[in-house]
């Protein structure tokens, strides 16, 4: 082997050398720019922002400290089981390191294989920056995998350093967050020619009990003309919300849900809207459509269910109907709102195309009750007359020792899907709900109480439920995890009721009528999704170790 062939091995070792060591140079390098941005406590102390490219995610946090700063991401919102990163700046240096608390006491463990990189870090006198990056997927079974659905990101800081490469205890100095890593970047510049109007609660003293629905109606701004609502929600930039013609509203009533679950007291709340909205209108107007399961007690989940999966269908026959007569072409669904309460773990929205299934509308596979927003599509979805759609939502139950009805209540439940669209169509409602009759034969009842005057109705007959009412008679029942997987696939055989209404409470005329639903198979991921490349054993380690080697063999080898 000639020494001009070593010496280009060492200039390799050499640039591997200076590439394995982004920390060197990390307090000089300037601050990137970053597309997303959230405040992750209720005191505007720890700042995270963040940008996707192609699979490589990179955060960057800002925190009021000068000491060590954690970020993680984890699968319930605790330290159990999560994925997570150490860093700060000592002695004018950064440093970062890859932990994970792979045990359910939630301590925390140095990952063997290091797969956050530290991109840059720099302190002043008050607060602590430190940015780093990772691929979506490291192939790291220690690692999270960051996907599209909600992701429960928790956080913590320390007013020291890291000394000894163990972090001291962070004390209150922590929290958790849910937040979508991966939402489109979408422009939300504002005109100059903007008008603001606010919709807003003022000092409301929340009651004293688990659920309230608290309502008020506001007029709107009196308009000469037709204006365009552009942002609560940011609309794209060719659609806006009509307000000032005569068919739009000149009242809203805004209903604010709180949850209260320990029925404190002294709680006062002012939250509320701001709409920004312009006379330069917009191309097309902006609609949204509510589909999924009808709200109702015949909506019912049974108790110490693992897993239980309710279907909520926007029929074609309601599709076909209102989209044949409004806009036969099509409307162009562009983001969408999952809803489940706290019951829900699985949310999905499937499309249908003359009974072919198309790609998921929507889903999110780590549902947060207390984490739910419009979220942008990645591409537009056409539909069309002959499409159908269905809410399914996957539901644990095993905390649970009675029925879940579907109801207004946190405890209550429900399976609704929102889809935000242009153009506007006269359709607001597009639902199911599965008739009651053969569910209840599922529990052997045989005969109820005609006519119907009490709500829940009464049952007749057999004797062991003589009297009851029909949500009585369902508690009774004795529910197995076998009884409750029956009745699951029977309420997917069963007749449903199509609901199917236009606005100022009128209905089409397929509203009402009994249909069977269509037989679906379980949905699975498709092929669509591009496989993941994962990188071999010797990317992950120090790769100095693996060149000395080898250099060390070719100079055996040649006898140099």
């Amino acid at each position: 082997m000639r020494l001009g062939s070593l010496l280009s091995w060492c200039w390799v070792l050499r640039l591997l050398v200076l590439k394995k060591s982004p920390a060197s140079a990390a307090g000089t390098r300037r601050r990137e720019t970053f597309s997303h941005h959230a405040v992750l406590d209720e005191n505007g102390k720890y700042h995270l922002r963040w940008k996707l490219e192609n699979t490589v995610i990179t955060f960057e946090v800002e925190v009021e400290t000068r000491g060590y700063v954690g970020l993680g991401l984890s699968p319930t919102g605790s330290m159990a089981q999560s994925d997570m990163v150490i860093g700060g700046v000592a002695n004018g240096r950064p440093y970062l390191k890859d932990y994970n608390t792979l045990n359910f006491e939630g301590k925390l463990n140095e990952d063997h294989h290091q797969d956050y990189r530290l991109e840059y870090g720099m302190e002043n006198k008050t607060h602590t920056i430190i940015a780093f990056s990772r691929y979506l997927n490291s192939c790291d079974n220690k690692d999270k995998i960051i996907t599209d659905n909600t992701v429960r990101v928790i956080w913590a800081y320390h007013p020291k350093d890291v000394q000894h490469d163990h972090p001291q205890y962070h004390s209150s100095n922590r929290g958790r967050k849910s937040l979508h890593l991966l939402n489109p970047v979408v422009d939300t510049s504002i005109a100059s020619d903007v008008l603001v109007f606010e919709i807003r609660h003022y000092n409301v003293t929340i009651p004293k009990k688990d659920t309230t629905y608290w309502c008020q109606i506001f007029k709107l701004p009196d308009l000469t003309k037709k204006h365009h609502v552009i942002r609560g929600f940011a609309y794209p930039s060719n659609v806006g919300l009509s307000l000032g013609t005569s068919t739009d509203p000149v009242y809203v009533m805004m209903e604010i849900h709180y949850d209260n679950v320990n029925s404190q007291e002294g709680y006062v709340d002012s939250s509320g809207l701001k709409l920004l909205y312009t006379p330069v209108l917009r191309k097309y107007d902006a609609g949204v459509i509510e589909t999924g399961v009808w709200v109702s007690l015949y909506h019912m989940i049974p108790p110490n269910m693992p897993s239980y999966t309710s279907q909520g269908h926007c029929t074609m026959e309601c599709l076909e109907e209102a989209l044949s007569q409004e806009k036969a072409s099509g409307i162009h669904v562009f983001a969408a709102l999952l809803h489940s309460h706290l019951a829900g773990r699985v949310l999905r929205i499937r499309h249908f195309r003359n009974d072919v299934e198309q790609p998921l509308l929507a889903h999110d596979d780590e549902f947060d009750f207390n984490f739910q927003e419009f979220r942008y599509l990645k591409e537009e979805r056409v539909l069309q007359p002959g499409d159908s759609l269905v809410t399914e939502c996957q539901y644990n139950t095993t905390s649970r020792s009675n029925m879940t009805w579907g109801g207004l209540s946190t405890r209550d439940e429900m399976c609704l899907s929102y889809l935000l669209y242009y153009p506007k169509i006269d359709l607001s409602r597009c639902e199911s709900l599965p008739e009651i009759l053969p569910q209840l034969e599922f529990i052997g009842v045989r005969e109820i109480i005609q006519p119907i005057k009490t709500w829940p109705f009464i049952i007749k007959s057999p004797k062991k439920y003589k009297d009851l009412s029909f949500t009585e008679a369902m508690n009774k029942f004795q529910w197995s995890r076998k009884k409750g997987r029956e009745f699951n696939s029977l309420v997917h055989r069963i007749e449903m009721n199509v609901r199917c209404a236009k606005h100022n409470e009128e209905e089409w005329h397929v509203h009402g009528i009994p249909v069977s639903p269509p037989s679906l198979n379980p949905w699975e991921p498709k092929a669509e999704v591009e496989p993941v490349t994962c990188r071999t054993a010797w990317q992950y380690s120090d790769p100095l170790p693996v060149l000395f080697s080898l250099i060390l063999h070719i100079v055996l080898a040649t006898g140099i």
